[in-house]
């Protein structure tokens, strides 16, 4: 039973935080009073003010068992300038339990109907590098968000805040006394669509407020990079050393092997087709990783798991190696601020020849020697034992990462089809999502996708026989097109439509773009369409169109070749990973231009017998 309650309470919490009914709280204010002590623990007074309403509402408070303590929950009514205590209803804390998080728990406070009420609890941590961020968003309506932070006078606050312009009120002042320095902050902050993983401190695609946050003792004073970095080099040093059965299986895997990008390779590749991707984060342990003879032994970890093993197994044969912190594209912000809450993701870094090359032992079609699609143009923070420093991971150019479209076509008179082969080359990075696809689905179901993609790429029309195949630097494609309905005739002209020209930027179907959406890499698009005609044209002036803007341009080309041919084709450069507010505008009015042109006829005019 209590089981089946469990399930209920946690299931009915998550899903209206979700969907935003029934437990959207309004809240008159809410205050965190964070004070740090002097053994590197914190204690943070939490104070909510929730307006009335007509219904009773189950308030969430996660929190982590390995770090962190609950104490002193309790629940006031408030009666102008009066408070009269009220009896907190108790209800066991329910484990939350996902696939990556497995010491997270709940207590649920139950908010009575009718009345003012004020909730009051203290959640004690004693890690304080668990204090990393404060939060300037919410998925309930708040009308003022107060933090205080009290820094005893042995330590230093130093505080990063992005998106601190999208708030409509936020100010900071600090004072600073014999004992301590004190941080007031107030903010109206900014409501977001609600989603349960922000209980957990994971923020994926989204721009909101955060302040990213690090306290360091005095004697790191002006160096936050270096007291993260020790921090964290402190913590894996007892995860690391390898023993003798890994040694012996390095060993075994690079034997007669001396050149180091080649002993490079083969390591990477061992872990990434050996080594399984499993993320369990209890406590620190979201943040530190497991024992490499323990990663080694089970055959399995995350992100940091593998990145530390692969590190130590590099330089056990002699090759200089380090791990990094890293933020994906998809995490809140950049890690160029040295928190906790900047990274979400930990890779390997090794040295060869001069070059810093970057290996995600979590992307399974990463190869070496390529920027890791996952960060391009990110910052990461590279943890060694000169003090840390942070490195800008190269981007691809859209020259690294040409697709190619040839289209050899032929019109039917008899049955108005227009007929052909089509071949296309994905080269660099630009058929990655094909390939991830190809991976986790196998070539069978790949090969039924890839049909069904592209009849919707060519305009729903229909190809067949088509070949797959997957070389180390590209992805070809090939196979038979047949175009149906785009040829009409009278006397003296035939009517072309040119609709079936895939599309400027494949993933996506939506004719114009929204703000936030990924799209990989950047990437150079070049399509070629040759229809040879089943009666003689005149010529006609060449029609040209083209486009551009910051990063991005179009040329579109349609010319005679002949009596008996024409030629149709577009040069696409888009030099984005995401559609943000600068560039949105630009690329939606290209995307609508190209189709205005496509969709419109091209008029042949017969040639005269």
């Amino acid at each position: 039973m209590k089981s089946f309650l469990s399930t209920c309470i946690l299931i009915i919490l998550i899903f209206f935080n979700s969907v935003g009914f029934a437990q959207n709280f309004q809240i008159k204010s809410k205050s965190e009073s964070i004070e740090i002590q002097d053994d590197s623990s914190f204690v943070n007074e939490i104070t909510i003010l929730f307006k009335k309403s007509n219904e009773t509402r189950l308030y969430p408070i996660f929190y982590d068992t390995e770090l962190e303590h609950i104490s002193d929950v309790q629940l006031f009514e408030i009666k102008g300038r009066r408070e009269k205590k009220l009896i907190v209803k108790n209800r066991n804390d329910e484990n939350v339990k996902l696939d990556y998080i497995h010491s997270k728990k709940i207590k649920v406070v139950e908010i009575p109907p009718n009345l003012d009420v004020k909730l009051t609890y203290i959640i004690s941590c004693r890690e304080l590098m668990y204090f990393s961020s404060l939060q300037f968003f919410s998925y309930n309506e708040i009308d003022t968000l107060k933090y205080q932070i009290k820094v005893p006078k042995r330590f230093k606050f130093s505080h990063n805040t992005i998106y601190q312009d999208s708030l409509p009120y936020f100010t900071i002042d600090s004072t600073i006394t014999e004992t301590n320095s004190v941080w007031n902050i107030k903010a109206l902050p900014k409501k977001v669509e609600p989603d349960p993983l922000q209980f957990f401190g994971i923020y994926k695609n989204m721009k909101v407020p955060l302040m990213r946050t690090l306290v360091v003792p005095n004697a790191y004073s002006g160096q936050p990079i270096n007291y993260m970095n020790n921090w964290y080099l402190g913590n894996i040093a007892p995860k690391q050393g390898l023993n003798n059965e890994v040694r012996q299986k390095i060993d075994e895997l690079t034997a007669n092997i001396t050149e180091p990008l080649q002993i490079a390779t083969i390591l990477y590749n061992y872990v990434k087709t050996n080594f399984k991707y499993v993320a369990i984060e209890i406590g620190m342990g979201a943040f530190i990783p497991s024992h490499v003879n323990e990663v080694f032994r089970n055959k399995q970890g995350d992100c940091k798991d593998l990145s530390n093993f692969l590190s130590e197994a590099l330089k056990y044969k002699g090759i200089n190696s380090d791990i990094a912190l890293a933020a994906t594209f998809d995490h809140i912000s950049d890690c160029d601020f040295p928190s906790l809450s900047s990274a979400n993701h930990v890779i390997c870094i090794v040295y060869i020849n001069g070059e810093t090359i970057l290996l995600d032992p979590t992307d399974p079609i990463h190869k070496v020697g390529t920027p890791v699609e996952s960060l391009q143009d990110r910052t990461i923070l590279i943890v060694n034992s000169k003090g840390g420093s942070f490195y800008k991971a190269a981007g691809f150019s859209p020259q690294q990462n040409e697709i190619l479209y040839e289209l050899n076509l032929k019109t039917d008179p008899i049955d108005k089809v227009i007929k052909g082969t089509f071949e296309i080359d994905y080269k660099g990075i630009s058929g990655n999502y094909l390939r991830r696809i190809r991976k986790n689905e196998g070539s069978e179901k790949f090969a039924d996708f890839a049909k069904t993609f592209y009849d919707e790429i060519f305009g729903n029309q229909q190809i067949s026989e088509l070949t797959i195949d997957s070389e180390s630097n590209k992805f070809h494609l090939q196979g038979n097109l047949a175009v149906s309905g785009k040829t009409y005739d009278d006397s003296a002209h035939t009517y072309l439509f040119i609709d079936f020209l895939p599309r400027l930027i494949e993933s996506e179907k939506r004719e114009t773009l929204i703000e936030g959406t990924y799209l990989n890499n950047p990437y150079k698009k070049k399509v070629l369409v040759k229809i040879k005609l089943d009666q003689p044209i005149e010529p006609f002036i060449p029609i040209e169109h083209n486009f551009s803007g910051d990063g991005i341009s179009l040329n579109v080309y349609l010319t005679a070749k002949s009596e008996m041919e024409i030629e149709c084709k577009y040069d696409f450069i888009f030099d984005h990973i995401f559609i943000e507010k600068d560039n949105i505008e630009k690329i939606n009015q290209i995307l609508e231009s190209f189709k205005t042109i496509i969709d419109a006829p091209i008029v042949l005019t017969k040639e005269k017998s």
